[in-house]
């Protein structure tokens, strides 16, 4: 494994804390969100509207990262970085993911602007007309999306209603001729569930007997709620490792949303080509803002404190949503595993999900997402989405507002 401390050559770092900065769970500006906070959040709703919509905190990135952009900025340099991205970024990457037991080396690592980003240049170096692209229902629209726009068919899998497992020879049988990848969210979005060991082993197996790639999105591998550790699909043995791709970003872990940074990690180096090209990076239209690069290695190299403060914040934010939501009417909620989202079922309230979304909206003042197909598919209907990355006095309010409407 790279020494990922050492070999940062073109970046200006901060030198490592030994008293690093811990999480604040009491620290979320109000006012400050409602200029800046967009994507249905903050700044789209009206002022007295609580949004627990979009997937991102509401909480400031870590002193660690503001201070390494400082650090970068102060010379007043800002030239363009390279075309694969910084070495100190990608080692910092590897690292990470040498954490997980994957076999990651920093020439196949591509930084790119996000980790939709990173998922559409992956699709597109995999996928083209014609082939057929193996998606679960429900899974966050961009993994969908994402394959179409490179040309595929999406052939949807759906999921267990209730558990989100996958069904015994549900991916057998929708394999084709004319399958070429299967996309993975793992931990999921939407249902939180943390995939397990033997069904990663399962979709491996697939992959290898029918030579397929697998396109492997864990953005929300780093927000493990639950016992369950996780796994991540590469990690599973060499020959899996390298036909797999696993896209990542900074936006769920460290609330760099706003700053577009992601990887993209080929295991091979065929893929990694194949990645490059499809990108545009080699031809400029495409590739990571340099300060990005910067905060997020700075987020890997000295924000682990502040990332365990944040999931305990969250551990203890799941525990009291869960049962207050699971105690409405109609309402059934389990405690996702991995994530910070909650996908209660509300099929038993007799309302559809965008109209229940729409009074909890008009009247508790809450805005939620709906179980739409437009953003989940099909899987998704009859459920709510909720984020719970905020404060306790901010969450705590939110809920009082529905259970005023609902219970």
């Amino acid at each position: 494994m790279p020494d990922v401390r050492a070999a940062n050559l073109e970046i200006r770092s901060v030198p490592a804390d030994p008293r690093p900065v811990a999480f604040d769970p009491f620290h979320v500006e109000r006012e400050l969100l409602r200029r800046r906070a967009f994507n249905l959040r903050w700044a789209t709703v009206d002022a007295d509207v609580i949004p627990l919509t979009a997937a991102d905190p509401d909480f400031p990135v870590a002193p660690r990262i503001r201070e390494a952009i400082a650090a970068h900025t102060a010379d007043g340099v800002l030239g363009y970085g390279p075309t694969e991205g910084f070495s100190g970024f990608r080692a910092a990457v590897a690292g990470m993911l040498g954490a997980r037991n994957i076999s990651a080396h920093p020439d196949r690592i591509l930084a790119s602007d996000g980790a939709a980003s990173a998922l559409w240049a992956a699709c597109r170096a995999v996928l083209e007309t014609g082939d057929e692209a193996l998606n679960f229902d429900p899974v966050d629209f961009l993994l969908p999306h994402c394959s179409q726009q490179a040309g595929a068919t999406v052939v949807r899998c759906p999921l267990e209603d209730g558990t989100g497992e996958i069904p015994e020879g549900a991916l057998e049988e929708r394999i084709t001729g004319r399958t070429k990848a299967i996309l993975l969210c793992n931990p999921h979005n939407p249902t939180g569930r943390v995939l397990r060991r033997d069904e990663l082993r399962r979709i491996a197996d697939l992959a290898c007997e029918h030579d397929l790639v697998i396109i492997n999105d864990e953005v929300w591998s780093e927000i493990i709620l639950g016992e369950l550790a996780f796994t991540s699909i590469a990690s599973l043995s060499p020959e899996i490792a390298e036909r797999t791709i696993t896209v990542s970003g900074f936006s769920k872990s460290y609330g760099l949303a706003g700053l577009r940074i992601g990887f993209i990690h080929s295991g091979s180096e065929r893929l990694h080509r194949q990645v490059l090209e499809a990108s545009g990076a080699p031809r400029t239209t495409f590739g990571a803002s340099v300060l990005s690069q910067v905060a997020a290695e700075a987020a890997i190299l000295h924000c682990d404190r502040w990332l365990a403060g944040f999931l305990e914040h969250l551990r203890a934010m799941r525990a009291m949503a869960v049962p207050r939501l699971d105690a409405l009417p109609g309402f059934a909620c389990s405690a996702p595993e991995g994530t910070y989202l909650l996908f209660p079922d509300i099929r038993a309230t007799g309302f559809d999900e965008q109209t229940l979304a729409q009074r909890l909206h008009d009247e508790a003042r809450v805005a939620v997402v709906p179980g739409l197909g437009r953003w989940f598919g099909p899987g998704a209907e009859g459920h709510l989405r909720l984020s719970f990355a905020t404060t306790e006095e901010i969450l705590d309010e939110a809920l009082g507002r529905i259970e005023k409407v609902l219970g």
